[in-house]
């Protein structure tokens, strides 16, 4: 085809060339005919149209060239020529578009007509067949024989009834296992598997004692039903896809004990699995749940101890989430293995010795020849039969056709088998084995939760909930119970014992560096620390009171600003100054947490002593090595103060008050709890502490105190020398050296800030007073060689004011007294300076014009004298002092400038 050539008339190419041949023949038979000529030309004139041109078949194709030329003009052949041309160009166009554009169309039929013929020479084969198989009339065809017509027709009619019965239920079978396995039906479907096994067995097998016996009726079912077998090749693939339903379906703990005693009864018909092994799988399955339960739950544990917030209510309400939370965690958890062995119990274990469990009742109620309608002892659910499975599926009426042993078919059970019973032993052995396991397993998980538990009150509160849980549930026993009480216990115990370790390390870390920043505050002498310096300034600074807002706002604002201005005035009474009330409050307010924490658990717990007690005794370790690394990190602060600087000075007296407060504080009963000898002695070690730092702290001071006080003495001694001719005939007052070394020390005693303890500022003025005397002694003793000029007449008389104050403090003074009175008299007989007083003149007055500025270095018991001069007697206890024209001042004062000094300055600059 694809060869075809362009159309050409083969009739006017053979009539073009025969004609030239017949002329030819003439000519040659006539030779005078050859050489006659017409006398026309047969060619048209020159002039003649291109329409007049003769056509291609007028032209003799076998003409030699020279003739065609002679015969024709050169303008007729070259039109002829043109035309010749175009034809065959057209011809060749339609050539090209044939192959290009149709020669597809011919390809995909001639492909068609190929496949047509086979198909064809098939069909042809097939009748071929069909008539070869076809008996001819003249054969007989063997058909069994009837006794009667009507007999004859109605029984093959119940034969035929009968296949399509057995042929619908195995074609319809599929569907069906679809359906009960989306259902999650697995017993009726493993049960209609097995029964569509008999059908295909009842179809195909030829057995002929058997009830259908196909071929006696002339039905062979495999050649004339290919597809019976075709259809259980399709459904013996369901046998695994409901075996795997199956076992992935135990994995849930929510299915009832009626639902997994089905599917484990489908295990052990299908797969013909002992009832012991269907146990194992059921345990392996619930294993296979616990492990997804806590890894699609578990967490990773929170690093530290959470941050002090501001806002409580937030936080306590984001606490009692995360605390749900790892509740819900625990019980989803615990459901699941609760409800894995409630339900094994249920299912394998019998509750008599006479009756047989709730699987082996099922299997006899399935073996049983005769079984009963209504059996109170098995669910209905689980009371099966091939009759009650045959008529919840559809056109169950169909199925009335089948023969009586496919509709009352049953399972074979071989019920004295070991197979179909689970010993007591086995089952108890296996389930504490799994139950352990699952247990431990879930303690792993919950060691995670329970790291997101930062307060002892949160751990308890799961704690006491797991056990009323677990007391109320059903499905434990009582040693289950207690293994799981057990595991939590150490659980709880051991995060119990995270947390306050935690805390109290916490503690110290901030005691460490709350102390640290407020002894490099005062080092500094930062802003904040002010009035850490001088605590006196603290007393008298008013509190901040409540502004026009706070006043005009609801209750709770003024309610909270009136608790901020009580608490401030508690502060300032009791002395805490901000550093000092910074440090202790970072301390006191961890301790106050956990003595809540404490008092919580032993509410919660009641009467259950044996666990406060372990709890009292994991505790007090721990709390005793804070109290110590509390006490150790304020004594290493006191042991570094090494000189008696204004900085070691401020040091001293804020750790002395430091540790005043701590001794006194709640801090260390609220960290010791209950042991009160804990209490008691770091309580004491504070004190000792406190002690130590009082000492250091007045060596300091004192030290300071004489060494001005004799470098004052010196230098007028030396100025006296200077000026001898004005020294003085008589014993003079008290030096301003002396004045100003008490006065120095009345101020050093209040700033150490210890306004709140009357007894104890009583000892400590006693003791700093009787200390600067003895260290004001041996000073005098040790210079008394470099004295000169009126020095001597000048200590002597302070000596004798120093007397007379100690004479003030009782007779405890008189050792020191008489020292003092010793000490003077040696320096009034050494003294070169003539007196006009004796020495036994004492400077009472000189008390008496004093007491007012030495007030805190005064005994606070002393007699006020009564007359008319009471109502000054609260101001001036000793007395009213003489009034002199002339008195000596106590202090070196200024002398006064000029008045209006400066009101000669315009006037000076103008001239």
């Amino acid at each position: 085809m694809a060869g075809r050539r362009p159309a050409v008339s083969v009739s006017s190419v053979a009539s073009s060339s025969a004609a030239p041949q017949s002329t030819k023949s003439e000519s040659q038979g006539s030779p005078s005919l050859a050489k006659f000529r017409p006398p026309t030309s047969p060619w048209p004139p020159r002039s003649a149209s291109i329409a007049t041109l003769p056509s291609r078949n007028d032209i003799d194709v076998t003409l030699d060239p020279d003739e065609l030329f002679t015969k024709y003009t050169i303008s007729e052949v070259k039109g002829v020529q043109q035309r010749l041309r175009s034809d065959a160009d057209a011809k060749q166009e339609e050539l090209r578009l044939m192959v290009g554009a149709r020669y597809r169309d011919l390809l995909q039929a001639s492909t068609s007509i190929i496949s047509i013929a086979k198909s064809s020479k098939r069909v042809v084969q097939a009748l071929e067949e069909m008539r070869t198989s076809i008996p001819s009339p003249e054969e007989p065809v063997h058909l069994p024989k009837q006794n009667a017509v009507n007999g004859k027709d109605d029984s093959q009619l119940k034969v035929l009834q009968s296949l399509a019965a057995h042929m619908k239920l195995l074609l319809d079978t599929p569907e069906h296992l679809w359906r009960l396995i989306e259902k999650k039906k697995y017993l009726h479907a493993g049960w209609l598997f097995l029964l569509a096994r008999v059908i295909h067995r009842a179809l195909v097998r030829e057995d002929a004692e058997d009830e259908e016996n196909w071929k006696v009726h002339g039905i062979d079912v495999l050649k004339q039903f290919p597809l019976v077998q075709r259809q259980w090749d399709t459904v013996s693939q369901f046998r695994a896809q409901i075996t795997y339903k199956a076992t992935l379906y135990l994995r849930e703990f929510s299915a009832s004990v009626e639902d997994v005693c089905s599917v484990l009864l489908t295990l052990h018909l299908l797969e013909s699995k002992p009832l012991s092994a269907t146990l194992s799988t059921f345990l392996a399955q619930r294993s296979k749940t616990l492990q997804t339960s806590l890894a699609r739950i578990s967490k990773g544990p929170s690093k530290g101890l959470p941050p002090q917030a501001l806002n409580g209510f937030a936080t306590a309400k984001a606490r009692k989430l995360v605390v749900r939370e790892i509740r819900e965690n625990i019980q989803s958890s615990l459901e699941v293995v609760s409800a894995t062995v409630g339900t094994a119990r249920r299912i394998f274990l019998s509750t008599s010795p006479d009756e047989r469990p709730l699987i082996g009742r099922v299997l006899e109620f399935i073996q049983s020849d005769a079984p009963k309608v209504e059996d109170a002892s098995i669910p209905p659910e689980l009371q099966m039969s091939t009759q009650h499975l045959l008529n919840s599926l559809p056109s169950a009426s169909h199925f009335q056709l089948l023969p009586q042993s496919v509709r009352f078919y049953k399972p074979f059970v071989d019920l004295t088998s070991s197979a179909t019973s689970v010993s007591s032993d086995h089952l108890s052995g296996g389930l504490e084995t799994w139950f352990q396991k699952a247990v431990q397993d879930l303690q792993n998980a919950a060691v995670s939760w329970f790291s997101d538990l930062h307060a002892l009150r949160e751990v308890w509160a799961i704690r006491m909930w797991l056990k009323k849980w677990v007391a109320l549930n059903e499905n434990l026993m009582d040693d289950e119970r207690s293994f799981v009480n057990s595991v939590f216990d150490t659980l709880v115990r051991n995060q119990a014992t995270e947390i306050w370790k935690g805390a109290l390390h916490d503690t110290a870390e901030t005691l460490k560096a709350e102390l640290a920043g407020a002894l490099s505050g005062l080092a500094d002498n930062a802003s904040d620390s002010r009035l850490d310096a001088s605590p006196v300034d603290h007393l008298f600074q008013a509190p901040p009171t409540l502004s026009s807002f706070e006043s005009s706002a609801g209750i709770s604002t003024i309610s909270s600003s009136f608790k901020k201005y009580e608490s401030a005035l508690r502060r300032q009474v009791n002395g805490r100054t901000p550093l000092l009330d910074k440090v202790m409050t970072s301390i006191e307010s961890r301790a106050e947490a956990l003595r809540k924490d404490f008092h919580a658990i032993r509410k919660a717990e009641g009467g259950d002593q044996s666990t406060l007690d372990w709890l009292s005794e994991a505790y007090r370790p721990d709390a005793d090595q804070l109290c110590s690394v509390v006490i150790d990190n304020i004594s290493a602060h006191i042991e570094q103060v090494a000189d008696d600087s204004d900085i070691s000075i401020k040091t001293l007296a804020f750790l002395a008050r430091v540790t005043a407060d701590l001794s006194t504080s709640p801090f260390l009963s609220n960290v010791c709890g209950d042991s009160t000898n804990g209490n008691n002695r770091f309580s004491a070690k504070a004190r000792e502490l406190h002690e130590q730092a009082l000492d250091r702290w007045q060596k300091a001071v004192i030290k300071r105190v004489v060494a001005k006080y004799m470098d004052s003495v010196i230098a007028t001694s030396k100025r006296s020398r200077a000026h001898s001719s004005n020294a003085p005939t008589s014993l003079p007052p008290p030096s301003t050296a002396v004045i100003q070394a008490l006065l120095s020390l009345s101020h050093s005693l209040q700033n150490l800030g210890m306004m709140n303890e009357p007894l104890g500022r009583t000892d400590l003025v006693d003791s700093c007073l009787r200390h600067l005397v003895s260290t004001v002694l041996d000073a005098v003793t040790a210079k008394q060689m470099d004295f000169q000029g009126t020095a001597p007449l000048a200590i002597c008389s302070d000596l004798k004011f120093l007397r007379k104050l100690a004479e003030l403090w009782g007779t405890e003074w008189t050792k020191l007294s008489a020292s003092l009175d010793a000490k003077a008299a040696q320096l009034y007989a050494d003294s070169t300076t003539s007196s006009n007083h004796t020495l036994d003149d004492t400077p009472w007055d000189d008390v008496l014009r004093t007491q007012l500025l030495l007030a805190p270095l005064l005994p606070p018991n002393i007699p006020k004298k009564a007359g008319k001069d009471g109502k000054l007697s609260t101001l001036l206890p000793l007395g009213t002092p003489v009034v002199e024209q002339k008195v000596q001042p106590a202090m070196e004062l200024v002398k006064p400038a000029p008045r209006f000094g400066l009101l000669l300055v315009g006037s000076s600059a103008v001239r």
